[in-house]
């Protein structure tokens, strides 16, 4: 075990042990997150990652306020894996990989191993608040708990233009 481990010892564990278990350099993250900062991670191992605007959740949500967005995802079936960015102004749905693979939803953005850029600076996953980028919703612990992309394409499938 690493003394990073031994100091803080939730990094080998949960969520942030799934994350980083097939990241060819698991310790960088690691470090990222124990000094609070987020890591990158690359799309397409574990995850895709779907960038939505804040504006088009929080239309639909019909709501800005934090508690009303997460329960427009909760009721749609998502209940864990969505990041809020550092500036509030979009959320993160992380989805199966490939997911990014056909997908075609308007209005959003999927990372994935098929993607130019596949990277995604993921939060400390016990980060629940501000400031910073932090969990909407609790970090994933395995593919069990990503978003399903059938849900999420539901739960967006009327958004329309800004």
């Amino acid at each position: 075990m690493t003394s990073l481990l031994r100091l803080h010892p939730w990094l080998a564990t949960g969520p942030a042990a799934w994350l980083v278990s097939r990241e060819v350099h698991p310790g960088v993250a690691r470090e990222a997150w124990a000094k609070g900062l987020p890591a990158t991670l690359r799309a397409g191992i574990h995850f895709d990652a779907v960038h939505v605007s804040a504006a088009l959740v929080e239309r639909r949500a019909a709501s800005r306020e934090r508690g009303a967005v997460e329960a427009w995802f909760r009721e749609g079936g998502i209940t864990a894996a969505v990041i809020v960015s550092r500036l509030r102004d979009r959320y993160t749905a992380l989805v199966p990989p490939d997911a990014a693979t056909g997908w075609d939803v308007a209005h959003t953005h999927c990372l994935g191993a098929t993607r130019h850029t596949p990277y995604l600076a993921v939060p400390v996953p016990t980060r629940r608040r501000p400031p910073g980028a932090f969990w909407l919703l609790p970090a994933p612990d395995g593919e069990g708990t990503l978003c399903a992309p059938d849900r999420l394409r539901e739960l967006l499938g009327g958004a329309s233009p800004r």
